[in-house]
């Protein structure tokens, strides 16, 4: 593994906790009558942003350093 994919994953990992940070702090902001429900959109937002971009990224990367299998050639022929 290069060490551009262990810093990458060190900024998603900490992107994703601040957006499940955001996500806690606007419901406990909910429960004291406060107006927090844009930090929890925010909070959603950030995190299933960050992962989608994440699991795209490395799709296309996997493809361009030829690491995907092709479809079908690792299936196992049921007739025989």
């Amino acid at each position: 593994m290069s060490d551009r994919w262990r810093i990458r994953r060190r900024i998603i990992i900490g992107v994703v906790f601040f957006g499940l940070a955001m996500i806690v702090a606007g419901s406990i902001g909910l429960f004291a009558n406060r107006y927090t429900d844009s930090m929890i959109f925010g909070g959603v937002t950030l995190v299933s942003g960050v992962v989608a971009f994440y699991q795209a990224m490395a799709t296309l990367d996997d493809k361009w350093q030829g690491q995907m299998v092709p479809p079908g050639k690792d299936e196992v022929n049921p007739d025989g």
